[in-house]
């Protein structure tokens, strides 16, 4: 019997080392996956940091630059609302022009206007106390005879010269507006350098 024990012993010390060895296998098995998708995770986490960086930098770049074509397009406003109280300003202080400065701008306006024969003046509501006939009478020439209308252009200053159908519009909004158009950049610059 005490072979058979001891073939029992050596069979169990077999399969105990075996068990072992299976268990040592195993676990270094088992560990080595661990360690392999601990690296995969950490690698994905990275990543993941990575792409959030970027979408956190993209999204600040884009709000700043959101932010300073919001302050750009504020100043423009700005500067477009500082042209248009300057303009506003010149209309309103040509309507408050005094007789004689109204009038040298008519008579300046007369001396180089390309028109011959008999034409008609209209005045704006503004400017319908600075001209009478008698000044008409003195101020035209041979060339050209000015008649003045009784009616005026109202809520405005500056005049409408008429003749046969064509007008030539010296109402001082319309003086200023084509002002804006040709010299509001240059007008532009020299305010806001």
């Amino acid at each position: 019997m005490d072979a058979i024990e001891r073939i029992v012993e050596q069979i169990l010390e077999k399969g105990q080392t075996e068990v072992l060895e299976l268990k040592k296998v195993e676990i270094k098995r088992i560990d080595q996956e661990f360690a392999e998708q601990e690296e995969a995770l950490f690698l994905q986490e990275r990543k993941l940091i990575e792409k959030n960086e970027e979408q956190t930098i993209k999204a600040f770049k884009q709000k700043q630059n959101r932010q300073q074509l919001e302050i750009k397009q504020g100043t423009l406003n700005q500067k477009q609302g500082y042209l248009e109280l300057l303009f506003s300003e010149a209309i309103e202080r040509m309507n408050h022009w005094t007789e004689a400065e109204f009038q040298i701008f008519v008579k300046q306006i007369i001396s180089q206007l390309p028109v011959e024969g008999d034409a008609r003046l209209k005045l704006g509501e503004y400017s319908q106390e600075k001209l009478d006939d008698q000044w008409l009478a003195e101020h035209t020439s041979d060339k050209l005879r000015l008649v003045l209308e009784k009616e005026y252009i109202p809520n405005v200053g500056g005049f409408i010269i008429a003749k046969d159908g064509i007008e030539y519009n010296f109402l001082f909004p319309s003086l200023v507006q084509e002002i804006k158009k040709t010299e509001s950049f240059k007008i532009a610059e020299m305010l806001f350098q």
